[in-house]
């Protein structure tokens, strides 16, 4: 039911949609980073790029239970697949829906509670490794390096054109509603990167398929933004 729900809004125009790159986060060639527009140094950061030329898609943690199978079913029966650290260590056996959406977005919540991140190729299983995370440092999972994922503030980059850590200012998102009641004061950090996320791409990480779905509504018509970089109200989200 998901993947239909992705595909009308895919296809639907003028929509923010989800994205399919957390496919992989392998090593890429550099290239220079986006050049700078002139910064407004009465309020502003400067901007990437003109006005509404950054595609925005999002992505969030897969979830085990959203795939469950009644108790009677037995699991051998079923187009399952073993998942495996790079270690060799035997995480689980798993529907290979599922272990397809936890490649898509690379992090997912088994049905026991632990949270497993994306660890690229290896030779065990469903060729596509995982590892647990700490709940106590990455409870939402892992992205570039070891920084852990914040939802409604990590976002997906190219490192080619932001630096990984760099906050950003997103103005589309200044005031937008979050399921919580709150609002967005418009601020991200650049947590992460992605296998698909190239060049002028930013993915937003929403944490939940239900906040995503919620957030169209806060960002209906909205699938391009405007990113700036040296925003002074975002330096609170710069690293120490």
């Amino acid at each position: 039911m998901r993947a239909l729900l992705v595909l009308a809004i895919l296809v639907a125009p003028a929509v923010a949609v989800a994205d399919e790159s957390k496919l992989g986060k392998e090593d890429v060639a550099i290239e220079p980073r986006a050049a700078l527009r002139g910064k407004n140094k009465l309020c502003c950061g400067y901007p990437l790029v003109h006005e509404l030329e950054w595609a925005l898609r999002f992505y969030w943690m897969a979830t085990e239970t959203e795939f469950d199978e009644p108790e009677e079913v037995d699991y051998k029966s079923l187009d399952a697949v073993d998942i495996y650290t790079k270690r060799g260590e035997f995480v689980g056996r798993y529907p290979e829906e599922f272990a397809w959406h936890l490649r898509m977005e690379g992090t997912g919540v088994l049905a026991d509670g632990r949270v497993i991140n994306y660890t690229g190729k290896c030779n065990y299983g469903y060729g596509t490794c995982f590892e647990t995370t700490d709940p106590n440092t990455h409870p939402f999972g892992r992205g570039a390096g070891q920084r852990p994922l914040v939802p409604f503030k990590s976002v997906a980059v190219d490192p080619r054109f932001i630096p990984i850590g760099e906050p950003l200012y997103i103005p589309e998102f200044d005031g937008m509603l979050l399921p919580d009641g709150e609002r967005h004061d418009g601020c991200v950090r650049a947590d992460d990167t992605g296998g698909g996320i190239k060049k002028k791409k930013m993915d937003f990480f929403v944490m939940t398929y239900a906040n995503f779905r919620f957030l169209l509504d806060q960002l209906w018509g909205v699938i391009w933004i405007t990113p700036q970089i040296e925003d002074p109200r975002c330096e609170y989200l710069r690293d120490p």
